[in-house]
């Protein structure tokens, strides 16, 4: 039980991301009698939970067990630049380090860069650091050595570029390197000049499901900034915009005929306001966990879905199934068709009249059940009577 209390992870409480339960924080005197428990397994699970107070933290970094010590400096979000001293003599693992990095308030000190270039330059086997080495490089507050010794390093040529603190006059030289990851850095940095931005080219792969700009994310954009976006020689830009769930009706128009697929697929799996038609044609041929929002995207065809639940794949009929705009000839044979899951699928449509919703209760199957009993057109009288007779 301490144990559970001290982690205070969410957890799910329903299907779906939208069903995830976080715990509200705890009084700080609980906090304090869990930092101080005998057992290094409860003060452990402490340090991994986000909610710690920042003071509390603070006292763990001293903690008598050496792996509580590092777990607190390692989960410290933010994690405060004026202790990143005692932060790193605490996680001495690159993968540690490299996370104290990720989370850090503000950029890395020069001379506490040059430390830590300098232990991994004294590492028996420095292609462990090479990930660290590159946070290093795009969090360090950049001088004209520590520039110097980044820029004649391959590696970590696309993370200086990246790097805010890199002088304008190197972002400008970068934006004309032979390497394509490189430009594609310059590219998204934040508060370029939108002309250098255009003009520089740079190669996507559709495929990847990465490469999103976190700062376009969150920023306050107008409706002619969204549509600058959504116009971008860049598909990072696009992209990005498309995973937005605040895009007007015009941009949203644009990215719905994007070259990209990824950039179609973004529009359908996250716009209120996705086109009807898209949502049908990336539905008829896209296999993932998403079909099954698009097919009960309120824009969603109906004859697209009667389609679906004609197919002759079962996944077709399935995602169709609980469509509101099916004919009640198509339901009744989903109703009947081979697949339970299926069945199931079909008895939660809402199209299906109460009465016939009402005889799909006393059904022999129990998917069909199952499937009458959480369609939310059932009425709350005949919610009572499941209830009371199966004694709840």
């Amino acid at each position: 039980m301490r144990d559970r209390l001290a982690e205070g992870a969410p957890h799910f409480t329903a299907s779906g991301a939208h069903g995830l339960n976080y715990p509200k924080p705890l009084p700080n005197e609980v906090y304090e009698l869990l930092a101080r428990d005998p057992e290094p397994k409860i003060r452990r699970a402490l340090a991994f939970n986000r909610q710690l107070p920042d003071d509390i933290r603070a006292r763990m970094l001293d903690d008598k067990d050496a792996r509580t010590a590092a777990i607190a400096a390692t989960e410290w979000n933010p994690a405060p630049t004026a202790r990143i001293g005692e932060l790193l003599s605490h996680a001495t693992r690159a993968s540690h380090r490299e996370m104290i990095l990720l989370r850090l308030d503000g950029p890395l000190p020069p001379e506490a860069a040059r430390g830590m270039l300098a232990d991994i330059d004294s590492c028996a086997d420095p292609a462990n650091s090479a990930a660290v080495l590159r946070q290093i490089t795009a969090t360090a507050d950049l001088d004209a050595d520590l520039t110097d010794r980044f820029l004649t390093d391959p590696q970590v040529r696309a993370a200086v570029a990246a790097n805010p603190t890199l002088d304008p006059e190197h972002v400008a030289a970068l934006a004309h390197d032979p390497d394509n990851e490189v430009r594609a850095a310059v590219v998204a940095r934040h508060g370029l000049d939108p002309v250098l931005r255009e003009s520089v080219p740079v190669e996507y792969d559709d495929r990847s499901s990465g490469n999103a700009v976190e700062w376009l994310l969150a920023a306050d954009l107008s409706e002619s900034d969204q549509v600058a976006f959504a116009r971008s020689r860049h598909q990072v830009f696009r992209k990005t915009l498309a995973m937005r769930t605040d895009l007007s009706d015009e941009a949203v128009g644009i990215l719905a005929i994007d070259e990209s697929f990824a950039v179609r697929l973004f529009v359908c799996e996250r716009q209120p306001n996705a086109p009807g038609w898209l949502l049908a044609r990336i539905a008829a041929d896209w296999n993932g966990f998403s079909r099954w929002d698009m097919v009960a995207h309120k824009n969603f065809p109906a004859d697209a879905a009667t389609a679906l639940a004609r197919s002759d794949d079962p996944r077709d009929r399935g995602v169709a199934a609980a469509h509101p705009g099916l004919p009640i000839a198509t339901i009744e044979a989903l109703l009947a068709d081979d697949a339970d899951y299926v069945r199931g699928r079909a008895a939660t449509n809402p199209c299906i009249p109460t009465e016939r919703l009402i005889t799909l209760l006393a059904a022999d199957e129990p998917a069909v059940v199952t499937g009458a009993a959480a369609n939310r057109t059932l009425p709350v009288v005949t919610m009572h009577h499941v209830l009371e007779r199966a004694g709840l």
